[in-house]
Parts: C-alpha cells; sequence; structure tokens
C-alpha cells in the first residue's frame, strides 16, 4: 500500500465511520422502516451502474470498430465487476442486474417502485437524465445522490471515478451492509430476496469487487500526488453524499406514523 493510498484512507476514514454506525440501521426492525430504507437506496443501486459503466467506457473499447485499449489490467479488472453486477444470478440461477434484483426486492415487501421505475423509463425514452431526475417522485435526499454520481460520471477525470467508485462504493459495503442485515428478521418471507442480496454484495465487494477497485485506483492514480488529492477529495464528497442520503431516510422513518427508531 503506497503512502498516498494510506493517506487517503486516514483521511476519509471519520466520514466513513459515521456512514458504518449511523442510527438508521437500529431502526430496521419494523418492515415500515425497511420499505422507507429502500425506497431512497434504490437511487444508490441504480446509479451505481451509471458510474461502473462510466469506468468500463473509459478503461475498455466499447464502439466499433474494435481497439484494444492501453491498460489490459484495468480492462479485465472492469469486465468482471461489470459481468457479476449486470448479469449475476438470482437463487433461481436465472440472469440478472442487481438492479433489478433489488426492485424484485422491493415488490416482495411491497415498496413503491413506480418512483424508480417510472425515472428509468423516463431516460429510456430519452428524457435527460438530470430532468428525469428532477421530475420523478424519489425523495430529495436520493435525487441529490444521483446527481453527484451523475457529475462524476460525465465529467470527472478516470481516477477520480475510480476512487469514487472504490472507496465511495465498493470498499464501503462489506462493513456497512452488515449492520443493515443485523436487524432484519429472517423469518419474514417478505424479506428473503432483501437479504439475500445484501449477502450476495457482502460477499462479491468484501472477497472480489472492492479488492479490484482498489487495483483500479492505484494503477490510475500511480504516484501522481495530484491525483491522489484530487481523488481523496471526490471520496469524502461521495461519502458526506452517502452519509446525507442516510439522514434522509433516518428523518423520514422517524416522521412516518408507525415507526418508532432506536
Amino acid at each position: 500500500m503506497s503512502i498516498y493510498h494510506t493517506t487517503l484512507l486516514q483521511q476519509i476514514d471519520p466520514i466513513r465511520q459515521q456512514l458504518i454506525v449511523h442510527p438508521l440501521f437500529d431502526s430496521l426492525r419494523q418492515v415500515a422502516a425497511v420499505r422507507v430504507f429502500m425506497a431512497h437506496h434504490v437511487a444508490a443501486v441504480w446509479d451505481f451502474m451509471t458510474l461502473l459503466k462510466a469506468l468500463q467506457r473509459d478503461l475498455t473499447c466499447v464502439d466499433i470498430p474494435w481497439v484494444p485499449t492501453v491498460d489490459p489490467v484495468s480492462r479485465r479488472l472492469i469486465n468482471e465487476i461489470v459481468w457479476a453486477e449486470e448479469s449475476d444470478t438470482d437463487d433461481n440461477g436465472h440472469p440478472i442486474s442487481h438492479f433489478e434484483w433489488y426492485l424484485h426486492a422491493m415488490d416482495t415487501l411491497g415498496c413503491d417502485t413506480a418512483p424508480i421505475r417510472d425515472m428509468v423509463a423516463a431516460i429510456r425514452q430519452g428524457v435527460p437524465l438530470p430532468l428525469a431526475v428532477r421530475q420523478s417522485g424519489l425523495p430529495d435526499s436520493s435525487k441529490a445522490f444521483i446527481q453527484f454520481t451523475w457529475s462524476i460520471a460525465s465529467e470527472s477525470p478516470l481516477w477520480v471515478k475510480a476512487a469514487v467508485f472504490a472507496f465511495g462504493r465498493e470498499e464501503l459495503i462489506p462493513d456497512m451492509f452488515p449492520q443493515l442485515l443485523k436487524d432484519l428478521d429472517e423469518g419474514n418471507g417478505g424479506l428473503t430476496p432483501l437479504i439475500r442480496y445484501i449477502q450476495r454484495h457482502i460477499q462479491l465487494d468484501g472477497d472480489e469487487h472492492g479488492p479490484l477497485a482498489v487495483r483500479m485506483v492505484a494503477l490510475a492514480c500511480g504516484d501522481d500526488a495530484q491525483r491522489w488529492h484530487e481523488a481523496t477529495n471526490a471520496v469524502m464528497a461521495a461519502l458526506r453524499c452517502r452519509l446525507a442520503l442516510w439522514d434522509g431516510a433516518y428523518q423520514m422513518m422517524r416522521g412516518a406514523a408507525g415507526i418508532t427508531p432506536n
């Protein structure tokens, strides 16, 4: 691990710890609270693919005629992650993206998926993403989260995208998602798809995708101090945006009738 990598970890650790011990995680004993959480979190599940595809576009050739890109190592790393995230298999062996898996979990639990489905449908029909997000029925903190991710995916250099992807997403999950599991009632069949989704991500991100993503950052930044500085600032902003997403969900839980967060 380079001194730059170590410094990045030290600088992001305080806000990272806030995310891992957020009071939201102790509030998921009631199904109504889980529904509120999922209505917010689905934005992060969906726009994860925007960031991932931006990296795939930068690191591989997705145009025709095809030509090999410069860095075959990063090319393989990103394609391995895309393969699992976009084309995993569910418990029945059927191909499925993790976003579709999450929508199934929401449907099973009786969540309202219309806001995210309508937004995706609008984008599919050619509505620019910023407009589709503004017009959607998603919670405000979810909209802000997507808008931040879009700014990174569409405007930032490769090393910034890679860092936000690695340290704002993949590397965070193995420590954060177990907090989601601890109070979910595994005896409630309606929660089973969500529990399996969380377990799958803990497995993938801890054992495979997290280390792959971190390696991509090292390759993209190299020994360039300025790149590591820009990457660190972007990761800090990404983690603050995630914290705002959790705060938004938690505040809605506290305000909803019948939900009594700890």
